[in-house]
């Protein structure tokens, strides 16, 4: 095989004239041996030779070093009279573009690169491969590349994606005929969606979540479309009403835990409450004002507390209780600690953190000491304080036990289903809860039917649980979109997953990029 066809693979348009090993770098040396020339104004050949000229081109690396191609090219004549052109430069059908200084291939291989990593993640790779180039020549080919023709669109997802996060959103559009998203917005307002699906007509579904503006937005601006609320948010809604019921029930939940400990032959142990005097004064001068029914928002202002939280409070009778999650892996070595500390009770903190440093605990010092408060231990300059042992039931907290109503139960642990029988035995309200919940979910994921939804809202409304009652009348709100989750296909599915792979990208971009070089990299990164 020659070395035209190793190199430039093509047939008779170039000849290999020499190629150069250099130190770093590996020179060729091509020319060109087509016959005539397409004139780039008449279109007509032309094969008289005016001068010749060098081009200079960067191309793929070869052998590990970079590589640079020399093109001898030619500029011809016009001979059509008619012609206001009289000389034009070789034009060329492949690997050589007009005004370029990189072969087409080699642009190919960074356009790949600079869609997959970005700008500065891009340039870092292409010096390891020998392709250096900068991360503003990687965006520019992105910036410069073609967005694909956009189809009609018929079935459309909308959800919001954070551009920072608690200050900051916008709206991502996905096709749910083909998964594959197909815009930005650059907020999340009414105006906005409404807009864009005025200048789209041809919407006939649109799936999104219970967001107001986004409700709004599709009744303005399709008001045709089968508008259908996502089946996961329900799901999620429930479960946060749940939660909340389980925070007021607290009592219920730690006899459980306690039941279940004592039938397991565990060591009964509770949990230091991380509450402070200042925290339970609060809590009473709260519950003082919501019984002299002094207006949730006038509370938030005069004790500068979350009006969330004051409502939490006022369904309950005791504080809650606050649970922390160590990410150090404290928890693990808690029997090591307690053993450590019955046998040697002067034990020193840092003493105790190198020992079970060996043991793989991989926290700080100051992590230690916290993580033990948090746990009512203490060593060292602590140690008059109580010492008060770990339970097992930590486990056992609201938001972990709102998952145990949603599972199916033949599918639970004999453990976790010995708890939640507990746990139901306890409470009445927690009993009708998960009757509920369990009713809810079969209807939607077995049942795929509306049917029974209307006897499932009036009965939540009866049951006297305030969150789940809540929860039902926030459904009869936007009552045709649930009501269509539960008889069609359609769900936020595919838009959650884009928004995913949305999340990724925007993370490496550094903040550096725009919302149009976001949005090419989302629809033009294949997926």
């Amino acid at each position: 095989m020659n070395a035209e066809k190793i190199i430039l693979d093509t047939e008779d348009h170039y000849r290999v004239v020499s190629v150069d090993r250099l130190r770093d770098c590996i020179n060729i040396y091509v020319e060109s041996v087509q016959a005539q020339c397409l004139c780039p104004n008449c279109c007509l050949p032309a094969g008289k030779v005016h001068s010749y000229y060098t081009r200079r081109f960067s191309d793929l690396p070869a052998f590990g070093s970079p590589c640079t191609l020399f093109l001898k090219a030619r500029k011809f004549r016009c001979r059509t009279d008619e012609c206001p052109v009289k000389i034009f430069t070789e034009r060329f059908g492949d690997h050589f573009s007009a005004y370029k200084r990189k072969t087409e291939r080699l642009a190919k291989a960074l356009y790949n690169l600079a869609i997959q990593n970005g700008g500065r993640p891009g340039e870092r790779l292409c010096n390891l491969l020998s392709m250096p180039a900068s991360d503003n020549t990687l965006l520019r080919l992105v910036h410069s590349a073609p967005m694909p023709e956009r189809p009609n669109v018929t079935e459309l997802g909308v959800d919001d994606w954070a551009m920072k996060k608690r200050d900051r959103y916008g709206s991502i559009l996905v096709d749910l005929s083909t998964n594959k998203p197909i815009g930005l917005l650059p907020d999340r307002e009414e105006d906005t969606l409404s807009g864009w699906l005025k200048a789209h007509p041809g919407i006939r579904t649109v799936s999104r979540d219970r967001y107001g503006n986004y409700r709004r937005a599709v009744s303005c601006g399709a008001p045709r479309a089968i508008q259908v609320a996502d089946r996961w948010h329900l799901l999620k809604n429930l479960g946060e009403a749940v939660r909340k019921m389980l925070e007021r029930e607290h009592v219920a939940m730690r006899k459980a835990r306690e039941s279940q400990a004592v039938s397991a032959g565990a060591q009964k142990a509770r949990i230091r409450s991380l509450a402070s005097p200042r925290q339970h004064e609060k809590f009473r001068q709260v519950k003082d004002m919501l019984a002299r029914n002094i207006p949730v928002r006038e509370i938030a202002r005069v004790t500068k507390m979350s009006r969330i939280t004051i409502r939490k409070y006022r369904d309950c009778d005791e504080l809650p209780r606050r649970h922390c999650t160590l990410s150090s892996g404290l928890g693990k070595h808690l029997e090591f600690i307690s053993e450590r500390l019955a046998a040697e009770p002067d034990l020193q903190l840092k003493q105790l953190l190198a020992e079970l440093q060996t043991r793989g605990y991989r926290g700080a010092y100051s992590t230690l000491s916290d993580g033990l408060a948090q746990f009512g231990l203490r060593c060292g300059k602590k140690q008059r304080m109580k010492k008060v042992l770990p339970a097992d039931s930590v486990f056992w907290r609201p938001s972990k036990a709102v998952a145990l109503f949603f599972q199916d139960s033949d599918k639970l642990p004999l453990p976790q289903q010995k708890f939640l029988a507990d746990l139901r035995s306890k409470s009445i309200q927690l009993d009708k809860t998960f009757g509920l919940v369990r009713d809810f979910r079969h209807m939607m994921l077995k049942e795929r039917s509306s049917r029974e939804l209307d006897g499932w809202i009036d009965a939540a409304n009866d049951s006297g649980i305030n969150e789940v009652a809540g929860f039902a009348n926030g459904l009869l709100q936007d009552y045709q979109a649930v009501k269509n989750a539960f008889d069609t296909k359609w769900s936020n599915g595919p838009v959650e997953g884009n928004v995913n792979r949305l999340k990724t990208i925007k993370r490496q971009m550094y903040g550096r990029g725009s919302l149009d070089l976001l949005e090419r990299r989302l629809i033009l990164t294949p997926s």
